[in-house]
């Protein structure tokens, strides 16, 4: 076993209170590897590459990881220590955060992978020598979280497989835990928070640290009032008179309370403040307060059940709630008392009490995007794959804008996990390394194997083998040698994984029978090209001077004063002009060919596609008017991808609507840009349990539908991009309809393109539980319900400056469910750390609906 050392556990420890959730992680606490808890040495890498010594270590509560510095854990050991024990003597506050390199939260977690090398920070490292070694791809392992990752060599084999088991064990009850409905956002949030507001570490919080966690969490309350609120509340709960001393001084006006430790009878230290349950009683409290004690939820319930009613049986809930408000005709009783199981606090089990109600109408179950839409249907995956909208990638080795950005293995894995099924490669002859590279041509972005991107989606493929079909889209323009050894490298490291296609298909297979299978997308047969691609119509300034995208840009030289030199590289071969390679061809399924004419192209076998940018796509449904009919007509048996245009050199997304409306399967977007148009394709896979296709409906919804919405109230909203701290932000909300036009008046095809906008009025300083009590009814008339997609945006209203984008989802209107809902909103496509706690209250009317067949 590797050599472990052992940290001081107690000031690396998260001092999370106890509470629900805390209580089902220490029950699986004997499966997580001992040697977390004492520090387990790893090497990590940095984004530079360098390799440092580092300890990992697993708090005593589960929810946080730690790495600290070797030399610091040391110290730690001798003066820190006693340092630190004087400061707390001394009613110093310590911030203990101080004594980590970094700190991960479980609950920030995406995925974590193991066993090769897909990160930046590893693709750094192994570019530089580790002590002479060469690194081991075996050897590392990656946990994604946030927007980052931590990334470090763990040498002893068993000691690895076992701290994967035990992230893995951890991360499955922290999931199982928090979806439980006695589990309330506002507790996890609380949780979430008070690593950040507890800097002393003794799991309570004095006022100090209460007002820490008001900013934390978006509260806006004067210094004044909040000092007022704690010291009742404290003196209410602790009314002893050995209490009274720590809150019966009156601080000055500015002046900080310290943290008071005094000795108790047994001699044990005790450090006055509020703990987690208390703080949890308390912003209820305060919830109330922010609102002049009128909470939506209740005037909701009184407006359901009636003024003087506490709570509600069954057979209320099922008429009043269910049938008259929620539209859901077909409730039943049953129904009804699944609600009050899971939610009910009465204590009798046969009621619901108001705020267990309340909590029932922000949660999951409630969700606005029917749940049954959202789970896995293996029944649906049994059409031809035309019959599908695939999830589809652009450009995918990108990790910025399209000109100078670094191509990376990371974006791979990520746009993998996204749920991505169709990955873009565009392969080159290597000039100096004798492998075949992939990057955008053209352009000075950076090279990486194509080799190791395979290698990526085979560790996916093997971590999920149930997982749909993955579509290589290969942009080749390698000689025919470089070729060949494509076809080699693919065969021996996917071996039964690679699909190969049978010369002759009537239909093609549908994602249940391709299930774990790599598809391959490219040209099987010589031509010219088909100039489609958009890239050779752009130029860029680099370094102040004006280049053409038809230039070949060499890397060989190095920079110069900070400026790169480009110059023309004959010694790649262009794509008009590569001869293919049989070994290639032979196993690649679908074949791009040159778009003429819909007649032409239908006329072609089913593996035959088109492959066209967004702005091709718009010049075809201008040519005329039958266009638009014939497109959706081809799309029933042959796919189509299309991709942004070359233009679009800050990496920026098209609305994905339009294409979709035409039965386009493949739409590309630029993954690593989190933008709208992305926020949209990720709420269209979102359906069918997020496993990246989508049947098409676009003829199961004949008629238009009435939508009208209006925004009630948030809760647990989080601050700009996530941020743990900042101002308390002023909250308004964007909604968006993004839909296809179906009337004759469209001159041109981006006037099918309709997107309607409707903004809700700021509330001010609440971003906590803001209430939109006065709000107006928003009207939205949907043409095209098999497409449209509604999207909410909270923005944060930042007076005098640019207004900060809090978060945004979209969902399928064809997904939407009326009544009231709850609204969830995703980072990335992930709930994780913030996002996941927030929430929207909307009510909705739908009109002429039509349900999704």
């Amino acid at each position: 076993m590797q050599q472990r050392r052992r940290s001081q556990s107690h000031l690396f420890a998260a001092s999370t209170p106890s509470n629900q959730i805390g209580a089902e992680l220490q029950s699986i606490k004997s499966s997580i590897l001992p040697a977390l808890f004492e520090g387990l040495e790893i090497k990590k890498a940095k984004s530079n590459g360098k390799i440092s010594t580092r300890v990992l270590t697993l708090s005593d509560d589960l929810f946080k990881l730690f790495l600290s510095r070797t030399s610091k854990r040391q110290l730690l050991g001798k003066r820190a220590v006693s340092t630190l024990v004087g400061a707390v003597m001394a009613t110093k506050e310590v911030d203990c955060t101080q004594l980590h390199v970094k700190v991960i939260d479980i609950a920030d977690i995406l995925f974590v992978q193991s066993g090769f090398i897909g990160s930046r920070k590893l693709e750094a490292a192994a570019t530089l020598a580790f002590r002479g070694e060469k690194l081991d791809p075996a050897k590392v392992v990656s946990i994604f979280h946030g927007t980052t990752t931590t990334d470090f060599i763990l040498k002893d084999d068993e000691d690895r497989k076992a701290l994967l088991s035990s992230i893995q064990i951890i991360r499955d009850a922290y999931h199982k835990a928090s979806m439980k409905p006695n589990i309330t956002r506002e507790q996890l949030l609380l949780r979430y928070a008070w690593f950040d507001v507890d800097l002393g570490r003794h799991g309570v919080l004095d006022l100090a640290g209460f007002l820490r966690l008001l900013r934390r969490i978006n509260v806006y309350i004067k210094q004044e009032k909040a000092t007022k609120i704690y010291r009742d509340y404290y003196t209410e709960l602790h009314s002893e008179p050995q209490y009274r001393h720590s809150l019966g001084q009156r601080m000055r006006r500015g002046s900080k309370m310290s943290l008071r430790v005094d000795r108790g009878s047994n001699g044990h230290r005790h450090h006055f403040g509020i703990n987690f349950h208390e703080c949890t009683e308390l912003f209820q409290r305060i919830k109330s307060e922010q609102n002049d004690g009128k909470q939506v939820c209740d005037l909701i319930f009184n407006e359901l059940f009636g003024e003087g009613r506490e709570s509600v049986a069954a057979e209320d809930i099922v008429q009043r709630f269910l049938i008259d408000r929620q539209g859901n005709n077909d409730a039943t009783t049953d129904e009804a008392k699944n609600i009050i199981r899971l939610y009910g606090s009465s204590g009798d089990g046969e009621s619901i009490d108001r705020m267990s109600f309340g909590q029932y109408l922000f949660s999951a179950e409630n969700d606005l995007f029917d749940p049954a839409k959202q789970r896995f249907d293996e029944s649906v995956l049994n059409e031809s794959l035309s019959e599908y909208f695939i999830n589809s990638s652009h450009n995918t080795y990108l990790t910025g804008d399209q000109i100078q950005s670094k191509s990376s293995l990371e974006a791979y894995a990520v746009a993998l996990h996204r749920g991505c099924k169709c990955l873009e490669l565009d392969c080159f002859d290597g000039d100096k390394t004798g492998a075949v590279v992939v990057y955008h041509s053209y352009t000075a972005t950076s090279k990486i194997a194509f080799i190791d991107i395979v290698r990526v989606v085979k560790k996916y493929i093997v971590a999920n083998p149930d997982t749909l079909p993955i579509i290589l889209s290969l942009d080749n323009h390698c000689s025919s040698p470089f070729q060949e050894m494509m076809a080699v490298i693919l065969k021996k490291e996917l071996g039964e994984m690679l699909y190969h296609p049978t010369s002759t298909l009537d239909r093609l297979p549908s994602p249940r029978d391709l299930a774990g299978k790599v598809l391959l997308k490219g040209r099987r047969t010589n031509g010219k090209d088909d100039g489609l691609s958009e890239t050779t119509k752009a130029s860029v300034d680099i370094n102040g001077r004006r280049v053409s995208l038809n230039d070949r840009i060499s890397f060989a030289s190095p920079l110069k004063n900070g400026t790169r030199h480009f110059s023309k590289d004959a010694t790649e071969t262009p794509s008009n002009s590569v001869n293919l390679a049989p070994e290639l061809a032979e196993i690649t399924t679908f074949n791009t060919v040159r778009f003429k004419d819909f007649s032409s192209a239908a006329a072609l076998p089913v593996t035959d596609m088109v492959s066209v940018s967004e702005s091709k796509f718009l010049r075809i449904l201008n040519q005329n008017e039958q266009n638009v009919t014939l497109w959706k007509s081809y799309n029933r048996q042959h796919m189509t991808r299309t991709y942004p245009s070359g233009t679009r050199l800050d990496s920026s997304n098209f609305n994905p609507v339009l294409h979709w409306s035409e039965g386009c399967q493949m739409v590309s977007l630029n993954y690593q840009t989190d933008d709208s148009e992305m926020a949209i394709n990720d709420g269209r896979f979102r359906e069918n349990g997020g496993c990246g296709y989508v049947k098409q409906s676009l003829n199961n919804y004949p008629g238009i539908m009435n939508l009208k919405i209006k925004v009630l109230a948030g809760s647990c909203l989080p601050h700009p991009f996530g941020e743990p701290s900042g101002e308390v932000t002023s909250p308004y909300v964007i909604l968006r309809l993004h839909d296809v036009t179906t009337t004759t008046t469209a001159q041109k095809s981006e006037e099918l393109l309709k997107v309607e906008e409707r903004k809700t009025h700021t509330v001010q300083d609440n971003g906590f539980c803001p209430q939109w009590t006065d709000a107006k009814e928003f009207a939205f008339k949907v043409e095209s319900p098999g497409v449209a997609m509604l999207q909410f945006t909270i923005i944060h209203s930042d007076e005098g400056f640019i207004d900060d984008k809090m978060c945004l989802t979209a969902i399928p209107v064809r997904c939407l469910r009326q009544g009231l809902r709850s609204v969830q909103f995703y980072d990335r496509n992930c709930q994780h750390g913030s996002f996941a706690f927030a929430r929207l209250l909307v009510s909705v009317e739908i009109e002429q609906h039509i349900p999704w067949k």
